[in-house]
This record gives structure tokens, sequence and C-alpha cells, in this order.
């Protein structure tokens, strides 16, 4: 939720920058972005919610949060409120206009924001009020969410190619018909090539195909420019990778869970998995379970996995320490499960095509950032010397 609310407050002050527009929409985003961040800090340390990103149960902490977020956030409001009407509105704008995109950027990233707070905070609500337990999970999200970012999605590289307070929306769209033509290279490749077929998927590799093609024509129209000036093209690239990587892990990944015992393989995916046992192993401050379990190829041992189950004496808590391998393209993550009796264990197998492209994409876009914020700081560092020319 900050993470939304904080990219359409970037895109706000940009709008503010060069143009006065949405002053108002600017504060409130701010605002907002703080607030969500307070609001995620109290749903991980509660001990409202179970989840893998809670990593605390104090309802001590959880009301001392509760009373931070009430006076940030009630002061920051009732400061706005109090201000707002000395707020001077920007210069108009024509329908067609960068303003616009980014407009609907904002209303777009604001509505996938609701989205996801309402199905994080319904199931907790209706607990509270009458006791009834509900869970939200992937479907609500892929009738609520993904429809709204896809939409953004598509809006994405317009914004750059329109001009501020006016714009020529033919002549964007003439110049994108290259990206437009990757997308169906990409939706085609994955209808022809990669199985299981699905239309989501198809659907999503061509949304990737045209954030990353209309971001590659962006580099080219930029060209010879200073590094600040392709921030926007490396961020919105860096989206369509991570959405790869996404679409890879939902919609090709496989897993199993199964109990093995010494000597005993498994095949998930394109993986051959041995199991070679459980060995008790000492730590610092742990006792742990490490299994061994052999990757095959063919008939000889690739490499061995060891996933562990340790136990914090001090703490009294178990964690799981999953054994990852990757090729680039690929994960494979293996997590050993409680001991069956008889040498056998539960494991657990993931493999996730494509699950390297997150981070990578997520690098990406933080590298556009700092191009940003280097070029904006280059500007700052040359204002006074600009006054002290003016001045003499």
């Amino acid at each position: 939720m900050p993470w939304l609310i904080a990219t359409a407050l970037l895109h706000s002050a940009l709008a503010t920058e060069k143009s006065g527009a949405f002053r108002t929409w600017t504060l409130l985003l701010a605002i907002g972005g703080f607030s969500m961040s307070l609001i995620g800090t109290f749903l991980v340390r509660s001990g409202l919610t179970s989840s893998v990103h809670a990593f605390a149960s104090d309802p001590t902490r959880g009301f001392f949060i509760m009373i931070l977020i009430a006076l940030a956030i009630g002061g920051a409001l009732a400061l706005f409120a109090w201000r707002a009407p000395t707020l001077k509105g920007g210069a108009a704008f024509e329908p067609v206009s960068r303003e616009t995109t980014l407009l609907l950027n904002n209303v777009f990233l604001i509505a996938s924001c609701a989205c996801v707070f309402v199905g994080t905070l319904y199931p907790l609500v209706l607990e509270a009020y009458n006791g009834t337990k509900i869970s939200v999970g992937p479907p609500y999200y892929a009738l609520t969410f993904a429809p709204i970012f896809f939409a953004l999605l598509l809006l994405v590289p317009l914004g750059p190619l329109l001009g501020w307070k006016r714009g020529d929306l033919k002549a964007a769209w003439r110049s994108l018909y290259p990206a437009l033509g990757l997308a169906v290279i990409a939706a085609v490749t994955v209808l022809a090539i990669i199985t299981p077929r699905g239309v989501v998927a198809a659907m999503a590799f061509a949304v990737a195909g045209w954030l990353i093609g209309a971001s590659i024509l962006d580099l080219r129209r930029r060209k010879g420019a200073r590094a600040s000036a392709f921030a926007a093209a490396l961020a919105h690239a860096g989206l369509g990778v991570t959405l790869l990587g996404v679409t890879g892990t939902t919609a090709w990944r496989s897993e199993a869970l199964t109990v093995m015992a010494p000597g005993e393989t498994i095949v998930v995916g394109p993986y051959t998995l041995r199991f070679d046992g459980v060995t008790e192993e000492t730590g610092p401050n742990y006792v742990a379970d490490r299994a061994h379990v052999a990757l095959m190829d063919g008939d000889k041992v690739k490499a061995m996995l060891r996933p562990e189950q340790r136990f914090y004496t001090a703490e009294g808590q178990s964690v799981a320490d999953t054994a990852i391998r990757t090729t680039g393209l690929r994960d494979l993550y293996l997590a050993l499960g409680d001991n069956r009796g008889g040498g056998r264990y539960a494991i657990r197998v993931y493999v996730s095509p494509l699950a390297p492209l997150i981070w990578l994409g997520a690098l990406v876009m933080a590298l556009g950032g700092m191009l940003s914020l280097g070029g904006r700081l280059r500007v700052g560092a040359r204002a006074p010397a600009a006054e002290a020319v003016a001045a003499e």
C-alpha cells in the first residue's frame, strides 16, 4: 500500500513541479503514503495478522502504534484542512496532455491501493464485529486489483510522449507502433510455445512487452541526453520486467508436498531430487535438523541442497531455513517439514519460472529512481551559482 501511494505521489509531484498542477493531490498523497506506512507497521507488529510478513505479536506495541497513527494522520489532515484554502491551482491543461495521464495514473494507483486496503482490513473488521472468520486470497485480487493495474500499465507509455498542457495523441500512438508489435509477438509466443497455455499469461506478457518496448523507444528518443533523462524509461522498463517474473511464477509454478525416506526420488518440473536423509546440526544459538537432497542429472549428482528446521533455544521458536537454487531464469526452493518417523520427512518443493526477473525488475526501477534523484541534486547544486551570476 505505501508503494502504490508513494508512486502516485512521485508522479503527482512531477506535475506540480512542471506546471503547478495537482498541489492538493500532492499534499494528500504525501499524507496518505506515510499513513499507509504506519498502518502497515501496525499490521505486522501488533499480532492482528498471521503471515510470513508478520514478525511480532505484541498488543502493547500495537496500541502505541495506533496512538501514533491517530496523531500523525489526524494532525496532518487537520493541518491540511486549515491551509487548503490558501493553495492556488496550477495552469489549465487540455484533456489530451501529460497532466491528464498523470491524473489517471493517480486514480488507478489509489484505486489499486483501496483494493489492497479492503482485502487486508475487511477480514479483521468482520471478525471483530461478529466473530466471522474469512480469508481473502488470490481470487479477490484477480477480480479487483488486477484489472485496475492492467489498465494503468496500458496507460504508462503514453505519458512521456505527450506534452505538458497539450499533447498530440495520434503522434504518440504512431510512435508506439513498434512497442505494440512487440506486445503482439510476446502474446503469440506464449500461446504457441509455452505450456500450459493461458490467455491471462499471454495478456500479461503482451502488457510487459508493451512496457519494455515503449521504454526502449523512449531511451532511443532521449539518446544523447543527460543520465537523469532516462529515469522514467528505466523505471517503466523495470515494471515490465517485474511483470514477466510475476506472471511466470503465477502461471507456471510447479510444487509438490510429499513424505520421503532416504534414497527416494521425486520429479518436480524439470528437476529430479533424491532425498539422502537428515542429520542433526548445532549452531551458535540453535539446533537444527538438516536435510541432504541431491539434485540429479541422470545418475550424477549435480548439486546438494540442504534445507533446515532450526530451533532457537533462547526464543523457543522453530524457523524453516529454505534451500534455494537459481539458474537466473528459474528458482528451485526446498523446505524441510516435520519428522514422520522411520527416517521419513515431509518435503515441500517449489519450482518458480522467471522468479529472478522480479528482483531484476526491482533493481532496474531502483536505478531509474537513483538517476532521477541524481539529476535533481545536480540541479539543486547549480542553483546557488546561477543566483550568484544573476546578482552580479
